[in-house]
């Protein structure tokens, strides 16, 4: 009952907060799957962190408001960074998570968020295969040329669901660390930052690859020719 009584205590603040707000939403969320809440949770920091710079837990009322304008600026700039899947789901998320706002009293519209949808079908696409079949493609092309190289694309590409083309263009120092996690960020269209998590293993096979990098300023030298022929073979 302890428990509850500080939820309850959470919720009664007479200050309209934000995150007090997205914190409950995300709970609920992962009562029910945690993975689900892990999904939203990334979308949603993601989202504040291009379009304000902020974490969920610094965001103000007035950092909610958004034109339907910026809202669709975001997407086109999501969508050169990643397969039309995840950025539809994305998109879904945060107009979820706006839904529970507005239902708080917030000065804010779900509607923003009605968009058109991208078509879910994606060549690049990696985050729609199960683990297993991702292990088996990067043991596929690990026994071509350039394997190493290979392997590491095709594990980023899965794990950020970044575009080809974000990922043959980032440099290294697109790898940083915020708060003592490391993350990868892109750039897109309208100068619009997105970061994603690397996982420890991920981030320690890429170091030791830029060990071998002889001071080469980005992280791979792939042609598009060769992935275009890397993703034939698979």
């Amino acid at each position: 009952m302890a428990k509850l009584g500080n939820v309850v205590q959470f919720n009664n603040n007479n200050n309209k907060n934000p995150y007090s707000v997205v914190r409950t939403f995300l709970m609920r969320k992962g009562q029910d799957s945690i993975n689900t809440k892990k999904t939203y949770e990334r979308h949603i920091r993601d989202f504040f962190r291009t379009m304000r710079n902020k974490e969920l837990e610094d965001l103000i009322e007035s950092d909610l408001i958004f034109s339907k304008e910026q809202i669709e600026s975001y997407q086109v700039a999501l969508k050169e960074q990643c397969k039309g899947t995840t950025v539809n789901n994305a998109i879904t998320a945060i107009k979820e998570c706006y839904e529970k706002l507005e239902d708080n009293g917030f000065e804010v519209s779900s509607k923003w968020f009605k968009l058109d949808r991208y078509d879910g079908h994606d060549k690049e696409s990696y985050d729609t295969l199960t683990h297993e079949e991702v292990l088996a493609i990067i043991e596929l092309v690990s026994k071509t040329r350039k394997g190493r190289e290979k392997s590491l694309l095709v594990r980023l590409a899965y794990a950020t669901a970044f575009r080809k083309e974000s990922l043959l263009t980032m440099k290294w120092n697109q790898i940083v660390k915020i708060d003592e996690q490391w993350y990868v960020k892109v750039m897109g269209k309208g100068n619009k930052l997105s970061h994603k998590k690397l996982s420890d293993d991920l981030y320690n096979e890429l170091m030791n690859f830029k060990e071998e990098s002889e001071g080469r300023e980005k992280v791979f030298q792939l042609t598009e020719k060769t992935v275009q022929k890397m993703m034939k073979m698979i």
